[in-house]
């Protein structure tokens, strides 16, 4: 196991980072959005498939995948955030009519988590995630 380790360089650690704030990511989503009439397959899945394919590039380095998971990850990210965009109106108007205002800090701590992922996957991109020998 270390020598398979000894082998990786930053970008991979930072793909693996980037799948584990996607999991915090989607766990806080999908506790937070049932009780708030705010569920969106499409968030889910999108964010399983960055997972699935982070977890493809620790066994097989693609620049490929490193691409479409960014595209799920921000996909994910701008989905929530348009679907909770009226609770940013109601917060920003200090009224209670089109969302629930009173969630706009949990809103926005799913999405930090969600841009975090996206950031570093982006990151990796542009890094080696296997070392030269």
């Amino acid at each position: 196991m270390s020598s398979i380790m000894a082998k990786k360089a930053a970008g991979f650690y930072l793909i693996v980072i980037a799948a584990a704030a996607a999991v915090i990511s989607l766990i806080r989503f999908c506790t937070w959005a049932p009780a708030h009439n705010a569920m969106d397959a499409t968030i889910v899945l999108a964010l399983v498939a960055a997972i699935v394919m982070n977890l493809i590039m620790v066994v097989k380095d693609e620049d490929i995948l490193v691409v479409f998971s960014v595209v799920c990850y921000a996909y994910a990210l701008f989905r929530h955030l348009t679907n909770q965009v009226g609770s940013f109106v109601d917060a920003f108007q200090g009224i209670n009519m089109f969302g629930d205002a009173t969630q706009v800090g949990t809103i926005v701590s799913i999405a930090v988590v969600m841009a975090a992922s996206a950031v570093l996957a982006i990151a990796a991109g542009f890094m080696r995630r296997e070392k030269e020998v």
